[in-house]
């Protein structure tokens, strides 16, 4: 087909049917291509193979067989409990070579194996940070793992959609960071009696009740920061007036102006 565009210009069809090329001039120079949509329904595509590393999807470090690593020598080991169907295909499934991916321990000898690799008693430094806690039953199996790492001392939280940790003590941790949460007030925070920097960025405090909580610790350092309080009024100077011993707030070092301020007449405490 050829269809006039002006008197030295036009387009003309190509091969495929779909497709037209303008052309210009005598010289008959492609301009541009432009493709008309095809209709692929009759073409079905096959569905792409799983990835090799799909039947590794549920497998924690410790269930490898043959390993030796323990929880002490990982910097943020995966410690999500996998679901239902974990235990229905653990010692089945193989690798690329058909030789089983998991160890074959099994029952009671199986907890304590589990438990020996882990070693959370003896962590001294703990990152559980991006854990993707996502149903009641790997928080549970989360809180049961933070509930033994009782010689830490610094630890990493990060980004794990908690709430609270009423229930749970860290009494040799002297820096936690549990950024990136779902926390709403200080009470809902873990008892830290050696606590010296504390991070709470990104949550969603927005009261300065039971603030007072933290001034039992030897803190010095409080990171606040993108928490809802954090953008009212006055908000430096009553952290400070609750918690006089802090040196530092958000990562700025205590200024003078964050020492002048006097709290409501006949107020007994600090509130947002």
């Amino acid at each position: 087909m050829s269809d006039q565009l002006d008197d030295n210009s036009s387009v003309h069809s190509s091969e495929d049917d779909n497709a037209y090329v303008a052309v210009s001039g005598n010289n008959a120079v492609p301009v541009v291509t432009i493709s008309t949509h095809k209709d692929q329904s009759e073409h079905k595509v096959a569905p792409l193979p799983p990835p090799p590393g799909h039947r590794y999807r549920y497998t924690t470090w410790y269930d490898l067989r043959s390993n030796k690593v323990k929880g002490t020598e990982l910097r943020n080991p995966r410690v999500r409990k996998g679901p239902e169907i974990k235990e229905m295909i653990f010692y089945t499934l193989t690798d690329e070579r058909g030789r089983p991916i998991h160890h074959d321990v099994k029952g009671t000898k199986r907890m304590v194996y589990e438990k020996k690799i882990e070693d959370w008693e003896n962590c001294k430094d703990v990152n559980l940070s991006y854990q993707e806690l996502g149903h009641d039953y790997q928080m549970e199996n989360f809180l049961r793992i933070l509930k033994r790492i009782m010689r830490a001392e610094r630890i990493q939280l990060v980004d794990n959609e908690i709430k609270q940790l009423l229930k749970i003590s860290f009494p040799r941790c002297r820096e936690l960071n549990l950024r990136q949460n779902f926390f709403s007030k200080f009470k809902d925070l873990p008892k830290c009696s050696a606590l010296e920097v504390l991070i709470l960025s990104d949550n969603s405090i927005t009261s300065l009740d039971d603030l007072h909580l933290l001034s039992a610790y030897p803190l010095r350092s409080l990171d606040l920061r993108r928490n809802p309080i954090s953008f009212t009024p006055n908000y430096r100077q009553r952290v400070f007036y609750v918690l006089p011993k802090l040196k530092e707030l958000d990562g700025v070092p205590q200024l003078s102006s964050d020492l002048d301020y006097e709290p409501p007449v006949g107020s007994t405490c600090v509130i947002s």
